[in-house]
Formats: C-alpha cells, structure tokens, sequence
C-alpha cells in the first residue's frame, strides 16, 4: 500500500497537470456564458476568475492588487492545484478542512482559513540509507509557508522573479537543506541531505511540474498568493514556517464574500 505522504505528493503533481489543462484547452459551454466583469479578458478566463473569487476560503486583501489576477489565481491555487492540500498548517483527522467540514467524513466542505498554506506538512526524508553515510538520511521535508511577510510579499517576502525562478528551476533561496559534504563525525553542515540528493533544489515539490505553467499562470499565482493573509504557526524565530506579519493579525482568517462586495468584485456567475 502506499503511503500517506506518497499519495499527496502524487496528488500535488497531478493536479497541477489538471490546472495547465483546465485553464488553457477547455472551453465555455455556447449556452452558458458568464458575464466579464472585467473588460478586455477573454470569456473563458474570465469565468475562472470568477469562480477563483468564489473559492477564495479567506479574506482578501486587494488595496494595489490586481482583481483579475488575485481571481484566476485563486483558481489554479484552490480549484486545480490543490496547493494547501500540501501546504496547509492543519492536522490529522481533518488535515486542511475545517473541524465538522471534511469531505471524506461525508461532511460538507469548508477549508479551514486558521492554517490556510502556513505550512507544516511533513513528507519525510528523502534520501535512503547508503554505505557513505549508512542509517543517516538527512532531515525531514516540510511543506513551507506561502502567506505573505510584513513586506506583502508571499513565500516569507520573494519577489516575483524569485517566484518565477521557483517555481521554473526548484531553486531553494532559503538553502534549508544543503547537500551533505562529509559523513563524519557527523554528517556536515548541519540539516544537510546526503547525495546524489541535490540540496541546492527544493524536495518533494512538484517544480518539474509547475514550470510547464505559462507566465501569465505563475505571475496570477503570484499575485493571489500576495492577497491572502499571513500567518505564522509559530513565535520561534528559528522555525522554518515562522512569518513577519508585523502589524497584520495573524492566526485567523474570516470568509471572502463581504469583503469582494466592498471592493467592487462580483465573486458570483
């Protein structure tokens, strides 16, 4: 049988094939056509805008956003790509759903917006025992924290570019796990993974994937990402999901709808 941990990992990379499919080879329904909202977007993507506004399950901050990317990338972040399926901040049973909403208990759905893509997620070691460094396997992955820094920045305050450069390449700028360089004493520097693991690239996420989105696709994301609010899981400092919220509130989130009426949004088909 599988694992838990190889199972969402195969979730996460399938579901990102479902989002370059969905947003680029289907197509509306002649009868049933929504209304654009925004002017000069294409109807398709216009409709995913939309239902990206309707999904959002936290508050969004639009002050200099722009609504038409915060809503398409709403929707490849929550209808297709399943990103807080990875990186919520939530426990078992209930995982990323909200405490009497999980799905899988025949419950109606509602994600929980208290640790919504906070991180926490632990998918273990990747590398396997070896005759260098024998039963030593290096540190456990966990999934980071996506919400946005006290800079409004998402992924603990990367730019655009950096997100790019991620999302492309697997680039770690945080060099979380770098590769091992000797076994002994103790396998050196310290969190390191042994080889051929490349500890430069981040582990277990599906980058491989994600790098066939178009720029418009991650630029979208990007910008949703900028949108929700932070959180931090924890006051250590030293922890990898720790965020600078500075003075944004951080813990909880409540529901979208009010807030998209109040900024001009139809979140509504």
């Amino acid at each position: 049988m599988p694992s838990q941990r190889t199972v969402r990992i195969a979730v996460c990379s399938v579901a990102t094939l479902v989002a370059i499919f969905a947003t680029t080879a289907w197509k509306p329904s002649p009868h049933v056509r929504a209304q654009s909202f925004i002017p000069d977007i294409p109807d398709t993507e216009a409709q995913l805008i939309q239902i990206g506004f309707q999904i959002a399950p936290v508050k969004l901050n639009l002050i200099n956003k722009d609504p038409a990317l915060v809503g398409y990338g709403s929707f490849l972040v929550n209808a297709v790509a399943d990103c807080n399926g990875c990186h919520t901040g939530g426990v078992p049973p209930n995982l990323n759903y909200a405490a009497g909403h999980n799905p899988y208990f025949g419950q109606k759905a509602k994600v929980d917006p208290t640790t919504y893509l906070e991180g926490g997620m632990d998918f273990g070691p990747v590398a396997g025992p070896s005759a260098t460094y024998g039963d030593y396997v290096g540190p456990d992955i966990i999934a980071r924290n996506l919400t946005p820094d006290n800079t409004g920045r998402p992924e603990g305050g990367h730019t655009l570019a950096q997100f790019k450069q991620i999302m492309n390449t697997g680039i770690d700028f945080d060099h979380l796990h770098p590769t091992c360089t000797s076994p002994t004493p103790t396998p050196t520097p310290a969190n390191c993974i042994p080889p051929p693991v490349d500890g430069a690239l981040l582990q277990v996420m599906p980058w491989p994937v994600f790098h066939n989105m178009t720029d418009h696709q991650l630029t979208a994301i990007y910008e949703y990402l900028s949108a929700i609010p932070c959180l931090s899981p924890t006051n250590d400092t030293n922890n990898v999901l720790y965020n600078d919220c500075g003075g944004q509130a951080s813990g909880h989130a409540p529901t979208p709808a009010d807030h998209h009426r109040k900024q001009g949004i139809n979140p509504g088909l």
